[in-house]
């Protein structure tokens, strides 16, 4: 899994990722349309892990109690543009599950810090 990521980050209190390249080399893709979804989710959950979503902790208790209280990625966080390249394999499927999770956060996590000049120590950037 290889993860790329463009980020503007003009106001570095509110980045924003643009673009997100992702090759995976999953074995067999049985259902490359599939795939490249699971990607995209994958690339979202990125975005969120290091922009946006967290939970906070007050005396003990979780504040966010749903959904609408936690800082997921919308779809107006989305990138606006994405490519998944499936790379071609004879091996047996093997699947992707979570595995683009950890390469989109840390491209995130490395284009902030290259936009921004910082090396950001805690996720996510919004607390």
């Amino acid at each position: 899994m290889a993860c790329l990521v463009e980020i503007d980050a003009g106001d570095p209190k509110n980045p924003r990722v643009t673009k997100v390249v992702m090759a995976a080399d999953v074995g067999t893709a049985v259902n490359p349309r599939g795939l490249e979804a699971q990607l995209m989710g994958t690339a979202v959950d990125g975005i969120s892990t290091i922009l946006r979503a967290g939970l906070h902790i007050d005396r003990g208790a979780v504040r966010e109690s749903s959904f609408a209280d936690f800082h997921y990625a919308r779809q107006q966080h989305a990138p606006q543009h994405f490519e998944a390249h499936i790379m071609p394999s004879r091996r047996a499927p093997g699947g992707a599950g979570e595995l683009g999770v950890p390469a989109a956060s840390g491209a995130v996590a490395n284009a902030y810090a290259r936009a921004t000049g910082t090396k950001p120590r805690r996720f996510p950037l919004n607390f």
